[in-house]
């Protein structure tokens, strides 16, 4: 109770809790973890199946894709339209792998993954489904992962972008209609990308190769991932920057920091293989992403640096401040430090175009994962709250998610997304296309969204506000795993194996006798104006360690193991470090 109260004032330690929990029950989560990851499927290009092209007479799309007369086939549209874009695919397919590897029994068994149970019992809410025994996300990865294994053709070509944005956007029609108008109207044969100078996005396809490489219970199959992996980790290597589509993805919008794709593939193929030599390699391109460049903006596919940060702290050891204090002020300053009065993070709020929705997923994530690996749930309480907020409980009831109408939620209606309609007549234009069928109001998708306003747009062209994209929906779908992995988690579905629990890296400097941070929950803090209390829940001797945010110790104090009042004696923030034998824990603490 103690700490509650403390907590609930915010400002000090970077949390941002609020007195009441969210009003969804956990069948209400079960449900928005379902009908977003299903989103995906509604996303395959290729042979498929796709669920929303069930019923229309073009059902299959674009199986002509080739690159010098390699079948490159397949994969995930990245939005509401039909081009593939690889670099927020890149990243939205790597966020989505590392959710179910981190959170696995949060991900659910409810559906079969070619549909078939939908087709055979003529119901695609989450009740028509049928269990397989086989995690649903981890199907729908599978699809897009065998994609990138044709991407990734050898260390001197990969795909990065199939289609043509320009052409694409001709026609409001679903992908199978869109296959047969033509190369000029976004048909076949279209432009394939396949040697551009881009390290990121094979960086990023190779990080999700990779930990599919360690995640797929097939044996087959995780051998063909690594060797994909590794290739499309050779094909980053000999390049730089981000590929640039016509408009569509500039390449100036990652802010010249390209580094982090290649980093997370050699990360996770460390983490994969235990090869020494990745290591090497992900410290560096860790040394060569500059952090401050992008002033802590928020989490996206043109920044993935707050990704990186998580990842090179909890597998290397890699951190400029050291310790966690490090990784919980960088995402502090572009969340926790941004909320609102009701602990919302909403640095990127706004009308169109600020693709809002993507602060308090992705702050929710990046949280999620820090928990994960620091053994620490006091974030909890707020990412359910921002999770919670983007699915209707809000003071408009508004939910962002397609199809997500629980306890009154308002969901959108008119997503920017063509497969949606249905339409396959060619002669209407975007806002002519009609109702959807009454099966594909259950999208799934995440839409941009709008936090000025308390009512939805109904402008089924107005993309700003409505576009639904994979990249939007990955974030939300681990913060989701994340949720139900505390809440409601499933322990054991017939296809899972037993990945080792990784263990910390012995030769980070940073750690104490090779522990860090397990049993956070030990020590607690209670502030009182310019002082704070520490606390031993097991009244064990420990240290205080009160560093500078530029790493510099300022004061150190001892405790036999009763509580210890320690005087801040410096203005502005600062990094509480506690050690015990067993122990370790860090605060942040604003002295004002």
């Amino acid at each position: 109770m103690l700490k509650k109260t403390f907590l609930a004032g915010l400002a000090v330690f970077g949390l941002a809790f609020t007195d009441a929990q969210a009003a969804l029950s956990d069948d209400d989560y079960v449900e928005a973890a379902w009908i977003t990851t299903r989103f995906l499927g509604a996303q395959r290009s290729g042979q498929g199946p796709n669920w929303i092209l069930d019923g229309t007479n073009n059902p299959t799309s674009f199986l002509r894709d080739s690159y010098n007369g390699k079948d490159v086939s397949g994969g995930w549209f990245d939005c509401g339209d039909h081009v593939m874009y690889g670099q927020s695919q890149g990243y939205a397919s790597y966020v989505l792998a590392l959710s179910f590897a981190e959170f696995t029994t949060g991900f659910y068994d409810l559906y079969t993954g070619d549909y078939t149970d939908y087709k055979v019992s003529k119901d695609y809410s989450r009740k028509g489904g049928k269990p397989n025994d086989i995690r649903d996300l981890l199907e729908e990865l599978r699809y897009e992962a065998d994609f990138w294994v044709k991407a990734a053709i050898d260390e001197n070509n990969f795909v990065t972008v199939k289609g043509n944005g320009n052409q694409d956007h001709m026609k409001w029609v679903t992908a199978g209609a869109m296959s047969k108008l033509g190369t000029g109207d976004g048909g076949e044969p279209r432009q394939i990308t396949g040697n551009a100078n881009d390290g990121y996005t094979p960086g990023m396809a190779a990080a999700m190769l990779a930990v599919m490489a360690r995640i797929d219970p097939v044996e087959s199959a995780r051998e063909k991932y690594l060797k994909a992996a590794k290739t499309a980790f050779a094909y980053a290597k000999k390049h730089k920057g981000v590929t640039n589509s016509q408009g569509f993805y500039e390449s100036s919008w990652w802010n010249g920091i390209w580094e982090d794709g290649p980093f997370l593939a050699a990360t996770e193929l460390y983490r994969t293989t235990k090869d020494e030599s990745y290591k090497k390699e992900a410290q560096k391109f860790w040394d060569m992403i500059d952090f401050d460049k992008n002033s802590f903006t928020r989490f996206s596919y043109s920044d993935a640096s707050p990704l990186s940060y998580i990842l090179g702290e909890f597998v290397f050891g890699f951190n400029p401040l050291g310790d966690y204090a490090g990784v919980q002020n960088y995402l502090d300053k572009m969340y926790t430090d941004q909320v609102d009065s009701k602990g919302i993070y909403n640095k990127e709020t706004g009308g169109p175009g600020k693709f809002s929705t993507r602060t308090p997923s992705g702050g929710a994530f990046l949280y999620a994962l820090f928990s994960k690996f620091a053994k620490d749930d006091s974030y909890d309480e707020a990412i359910e709250k921002n999770v919670a907020y983007l699915l209707g409980d809000n003071s408009n009831k508004k939910s962002y998610v397609v199809g997500f109408d629980r306890n009154g939620a308002k969901a959108p209606h008119r997503p920017h997304h063509r497969g949606y309609y249905g339409n396959e007549d060619a002669g209407r234009d975007v806002n002519s296309a009609g109702n959807p069928p009454e099966k594909n109001k259950l999208l799934g998708g995440m839409i941009a969204g709008d936090f000025t306003s308390g009512s939805h747009n109904g402008s089924t062209a107005d993309w700003q506000v409505n576009e639904v994209c994979l990249d939007l929906n990955a974030p939300l779908v681990g913060a989701l795993g994340y949720i139900l992995s505390k809440k409601a988690p499933v322990e054991k579905v017939a296809s899972d194996i037993e990945v080792p629990e990784e263990k910390p890296d012995s030769s980070d400097k940073e750690s104490i006798n090779g522990l860090r941070n397990v049993n956070a929950n030990t020590f607690s803090v209670l502030r009182a104006q310019s002082s704070i209390t520490i606390s031993s829940a097991k009244h064990i001797p420990f240290q205080v360690q009160v560093i500078g945010l530029n790493g510099k110790l300022e004061e150190t104090y001892t405790s036999e193991g009763a509580s210890l009042n320690v005087s801040l004696k410096n203005k502005g923030i600062q990094i509480i470090k506690v050690t015990s034998k067993n122990a370790m824990k860090t605060f942040k603490v604003n002295n004002y």
